[in-house]
């Protein structure tokens, strides 16, 4: 999971960064749409589909997913998922 790390205190740091006590971890939003608890690339079917973390992997609905293997972007699948 993406995250970010806070220093709790200013420098010299005490101890490298790697410790849990130097530094907090915070989730990053989803980056399609800024949901909270983040997101995962995932392969689906062939296809590159965006999902949220904290809401048990739901799929993310405005992130266009793409070809796996090609990368290139599948608008159709966009609007199979709008119209259904």
């Amino acid at each position: 999971m993406p995250a970010t790390l806070y220093v709790s205190h200013p420098a010299p740091l005490s101890a490298p960064l790697s410790r849990t006590d130097d530094a907090e971890v915070v989730p990053s939003p989803c980056h399609a749409c800024g949901i909270a608890g983040g997101a995962d690339w995932v392969k689906a079917d062939g296809a590159g589909i965006l999902v949220h973390n904290a809401r048990d992997r739901e799929r993310c609905p405005v992130a266009v997913p793409f070809d796996w293997e090609t990368g290139k972007p599948l608008a159709n699948l966009v609007l199979a998922a709008v119209a259904a």
